[in-house]
């Protein structure tokens, strides 16, 4: 999502757009998906963890 609206910012000379996806890309971590993380292991314990040791965060392995 961050990307399609860092591609949309720039086509549309969006200035202020690209600007604001940087606060907008560590509210959705912190607010989001830290938050749904916690629930997660809460909800399904060491499952979870196996899965999160198993599955790269967004993507990308790190």
């Amino acid at each position: 999502m961050i990307l399609i609206a860092a591609g949309l910012a720039i086509a549309l000379a969006s200035d202020w757009t690209l600007v604001l996806l940087a606060p907008a890309a560590i509210v959705l971590h912190r607010g989001v998906v830290l938050r749904e993380e916690q629930y997660l292991a809460a909800k399904f314990g060491e499952d979870y963890h196996q899965y999160l040791a198993q599955v790269p965060r967004y993507g990308w392995p790190g």
